[in-house]
């Protein structure tokens, strides 16, 4: 098996930063699978949700997910969702879908000295339903880079598209000399990835907590779109749910997920 890829057209816009501007250069999206939009919100309300995600684990409305390492569900309140309001993004929202955009779900992201762990080399539209562009918009609620566990990308990978199957990805099938970016972000700004990227975030070392706010936008068409962000769906189908609640998912009768569960268990009873 071996994957080809325009490597000096994207080792040309990583070298110039093409990806990292105030303003999103839609063509450098759609080559690289992802863009830096620095100061995407002001410091000010980066700090303040900083502070009021702080202060809900204190009180413990929110907490970790048992499922997910670095995840906080945040559905349950209502603290964050004036994000898509901001005047910088106003201009991001025409860009997409024809200006017709869905918000599907939010979340908060954490990689702290007490959750260490790596985050294996995967994409996320294994994990989501509907289309396959759909993009996940990284706010940066603290300083996010090396040192704490900040996304790496493979640039380019989501032409590669939804690959059948979810799990850790083989990054020795892509091109010798394709890129890794570790783009540090800053409170404020924010990394708009296509679902389809190959990311990973390598363990937290030092530093600040990695705190991400995690907004995730789709067609505003979409029947999985729960939140209107821009523009005026004309579509009558809709669904009822919150992709981050991944356990309640009933479209299946039977799934590979669950059967594989299935197996695992009548596994440990035949070991037991």
């Amino acid at each position: 098996m071996k994957i080809t890829a325009p490597i000096s057209e994207i080792q040309r816009l990583i070298d110039k930063e093409s990806y990292s501007q105030t303003t999103l250069d839609k063509n450098v999206l759609d080559v690289l699978g992802f863009f830096v939009l620095r100061s995407g919100i002001s410091n000010e309300q980066a700090d303040q949700y900083l502070n009021t995600y702080r202060e809900l684990v204190s009180q413990g409305v929110l907490k970790r997910s048992e499922l997910h390492s670095t995840e906080v569900k945040i559905s349950h309140v209502d603290h964050f969702d004036d994000l898509y309001k901001s005047e910088q993004l106003k201009h991001v929202w025409a860009q997409l879908f024809g200006g017709t955009v869905g918000a599907s779900f939010k979340r908060i992201l954490v990689k702290a000295a007490d959750s260490p762990k790596p985050v294996i080399l995967h994409q996320d539209i294994g994990y989501q339903y509907g289309e396959t562009e759909q993009y996940s918009f990284f706010v940066a609620l603290t300083e996010c880079g090396r040192t704490n566990g900040g996304l790496r990308l493979y640039p380019g990978t989501h032409k590669l598209g939804y690959l059948g199957d979810a799990g850790t990805l083989n990054e020795e099938i892509l091109p010798r000399d394709l890129p890794v970016c570790s783009p540090t972000l800053f409170p404020g700004d924010i990394l708009i990835m296509h679902a389809a990227t190959w990311h990973f975030s390598d363990a937290y070392v030092s530093g600040n907590d990695r705190v991400y706010f995690e907004l995730h936008v789709l067609d505003g068409n979409s029947p999985f779109a729960r939140d209107t962000i821009a523009g005026t769906p004309t579509t009558g189908w809709k669904v009822a749910y919150d992709p981050v609640m991944r356990e309640e998912a009933a479209f299946f009768k039977v799934s590979r997920s669950q059967s594989l569960a299935a197996a695992r268990a009548a596994l440990s009873k035949l070991q037991a």
